[in-house]
């Protein structure tokens, strides 16, 4: 294992939250949440399964829902490859309704992990296939997310975590006519242990979506559950 110091993590912590964009026109208070269970195949496969669900408008009601099955495979030295499905319900207020489907790939890798401290820097690259049935064309967006956890104090079981995952639109369609930079999300928050192979990791998640006119900035209380059986 590569050694880190523990101050590392502080850096990375600042530098990911600096990285959200700090103005915008536009805000709303919203609340996600979701369910993540993962089980395992065989010794390097495992499937997954994530439900989602996010309230907006000043959490006034269900504007998005998201069901996202995937199957994952193992590699050495902490890097993974993943291939998935994501259903996509979105609506916006006084407007209907619309789905989006998107097939999805990713690799996952670990960029530095200090085994004395806990600090673990890991990474995950991913690229998605949007369609929408009532329009034409197919979205191509990659997703790069880097997070950090860290173990607070010796022997402690609740981590501090810290990710940010930069959305760059590939290309433009009909229903989207959006490239480059589309959104960052800087999450900051703690992963607590609460049952065998169960966690919880609640924070704070900061949503900017760039977009014609103002920009978005969404302040979100997400609370994320995972399983492991």
């Amino acid at each position: 294992m590569r050694r880190i110091p523990t101050a590392c993590f502080s850096s990375v912590a600042a530098g990911l939250i600096a990285a959200a964009p700090a103005s915008a026109s536009d805000h709303d208070e919203q609340v996600w949440t979701s369910a993540t269970a993962t089980t395992a195949l065989s010794p390097k496969v495992d499937t997954t399964l994530e439900l989602h669900s996010r309230y907006t408008d000043d959490v006034s009601r269900v504007g998005q829902v998201l069901i996202r099955p995937s199957v994952t495979y193992k590699l050495p030295r902490g890097w993974s490859v993943t291939a998935g499905y994501v259903y996509v319900r979105t609506r916006f207020e006084n407007t209907a309704a619309n789905d989006e489907h998107r097939s999805w790939q990713q690799i996952g890798y670990t960029l530095a992990a200090n085994a004395a401290t806990g600090l673990a820097i890991t990474g995950r690259t991913r690229v998605e296939q949007r369609f929408r049935p009532d329009a034409d064309g197919v979205g191509w967006r990659l997703r790069q997310q880097v997070r950090a956890q860290l173990p607070l104090g010796r022997g402690n079981p609740v981590r501090a975590v810290v990710w940010n995952e930069t959305f760059i639109g590939l290309n433009t369609t009909a229903w989207d006519g959006h490239d480059g930079v589309d959104q960052v999300r800087t999450f900051i928050g703690a992963s607590l242990p609460i049952a065998d192979g169960v966690t919880v990791e609640p924070g704070y998640l900061n949503q900017t979506v760039f977009r014609i006119g103002p920009e978005r900035v969404n302040h979100i209380l997400a609370a994320n559950i995972f399983a492991r059986f």
